[in-house]
């Protein structure tokens, strides 16, 4: 008997924290999209997105992934990299490819969509960019944040930009 409550509460517990983790990470970057004059719809799409990627990754701070956002277009969904480079996060047809390599959802939707036109789904770019920065941190820098945030970017210096961002940004996210 005495199992069956331990195993219940911890069961509770895990929901409660889990469905906060989502929320607070919805909160974050919906108020961060709005500040930068997201619409509505869109900053909900995104906002819900980056939480289900961070229940799902939490070795990625939902703050340094929304930092990365507003670092890479100012939340807009952009081409960039004399057109090499779409959407939010600023993503190359080479991180594509290596996300696909480890999610066979991300590839089947990948191999349907030309890279150019990804700027078409901001569902699917978020979700790719943070996949994206979790391979980088666990398979490359040993989830060392400044690395793979310098990866990112291939700048030895890049963290300072998204740090000085996120400095920004927090004060946004929390009033």
């Amino acid at each position: 008997m005495k199992k069956h409550i331990v195993l219940t509460l911890i069961i509770i517990s895990i929901v409660l924290f889990s469905n906060n983790m989502f929320k607070e990470a919805y909160q974050y970057t919906y108020k961060v999209a709005k500040y930068y004059n997201v619409s509505e719809e869109r900053a909900k799409l995104i906002a819900y997105t980056v939480s289900e990627e961070y229940e799902r990754f939490p070795q990625v701070p939902y703050q340094i992934f929304v930092s990365l956002i507003v670092s890479e277009s100012g939340f807009k969904n952009l081409y960039g990299d004399s057109g090499h480079a779409v959407g939010y996060c600023q993503l190359h047809k080479s991180a594509v490819d290596y996300v696909s390599i480890f999610f066979p959802e991300i590839k089947t939707l990948a191999q349907k969509i030309p890279h150019d036109e990804l700027i078409k789904f901001p569902q699917l770019q978020i979700r790719i960019s943070y996949r994206y920065l979790y391979l980088i941190m666990k398979n490359i820098t040993n989830f060392n944040v400044i690395e793979a945030l310098n990866f990112w970017n291939n700048s030895p210096n890049y963290y300072f930009r998204v740090f000085d961002t996120l400095t920004f940004i927090d004060k946004i996210a929390k009033n």
